[in-house]
């Protein structure tokens, strides 16, 4: 008797299955491999060494999409979020050198402080400004220490049809607000989740024709074009009245303000636009822009 198909495919682990982009992750990768989709009932990331016990001989990637991503309550939780971003790296990624894997890890723009006026690169020194981009950073740090073999993606304003991101947020916020007040003067880009998964799938699909088998390092993946979370929240509501969709936020006045006026907790950088010239010159490979991530989550 012939085993069951996926006991003849590698293996794939997705910490974080049932988040945004884990949940895109699993869509987009699973008819070729079998998936292990972990989420935080099964693996704690404050006992990260317990990640042995989900790794197997037929494990050939782990992929990373689980975060602490509440970036105003990380100044207050800051063991938590260096814990979750930060310090499980080091176990993890100590697992997938001890066995081989390759793995594959999703940080943030907010690693950088925003000074610059034009979109950093892969070269840029990091230098983050709160405590998640600390974490982050802390994370990124901890896996180059601790594995040869791995790929860490800097990406930024992950949405999709999963209603916890800015997008679904603003618009939720408008049937009990009078006006949305948005931020201005924070410019990056929006990457629908969708998005980022096929560009992963096809690094894999490079690395399985062993077109790129020494593929490692740390690669910013988002869309060519960035905007402020005002342009975002304007470009969303002209979507959904062209479209017609029924709701407050198609009407409801967004008043553009700056950062200082909304009085934050955390900092956050004014400019963090990452550049993916290194992904399109090394790999071929362009993310769409953020319009069409809005697009994407609005159709």
């Amino acid at each position: 008797m012939m085993p069951p198909k996926d006991n003849r495919k590698d293996k794939v682990l997705i910490l974080g299955s049932e988040g945004q982009l884990g949940k895109s992750l699993e869509e987009a990768l699973k008819n070729q491999f079998s998936i292990e989709s972990v989420n935080k009932r099964k693996f704690d990331f404050l006992n990260p060494k317990k990640i042995s016990d989900l790794l197997s001989h037929k494990t050939k990637y782990v992929i990373n999409a689980a975060a602490y991503t509440d970036v105003e309550q990380a100044e207050i939780d800051i063991n938590l979020a260096e814990l979750i971003n930060g310090e499980a790296l080091k176990a993890i990624s100590q697992a997938c050198y001890e066995k081989k894997i390759k793995l594959f890890h999703f940080s943030s723009d907010y690693v950088f402080d925003g000074k610059k006026d034009q979109p950093y690169s892969e070269e840029d020194v990091p230098n983050p400004i709160s405590i998640y981009g600390k974490s982050k950073l802390l994370g990124e740090k901890l896996i180059q220490e601790n594995t040869e073999d791995f790929l860490i993606f800097r990406t930024s304003g992950i949405i999709s049809k999963n209603p916890n991101n800015f997008i679904y947020k603003i618009i939720s916020a408008s049937e009990i607000q009078d006006e949305l007040k948005i931020v201005s003067d924070q410019k990056t880009s929006l990457n629908f989740s969708g998005f980022l998964a096929d560009a992963v799938l096809k690094i894999i699909n490079l690395i399985e024709v062993k077109e790129e088998d020494n593929l490692k390092g740390v690669f910013n993946l988002v869309g060519p074009s960035y905007g402020s979370w005002y342009e975002f929240a304007k470009f969303a509501q002209e979507l959904s009245e062209l479209k017609g969709i029924n709701s407050k936020f198609s009407k409801i006045n967004i008043v553009p303000v700056s950062t200082d006026e909304m009085n934050f907790k955390a900092q956050r950088p004014r400019f963090s636009h990452l550049s993916s010239d290194k992904l399109k010159k090394v790999l071929s490979l362009s993310l769409p822009n953020w319009k069409k991530s809005i697009e994407a989550i609005l159709n």
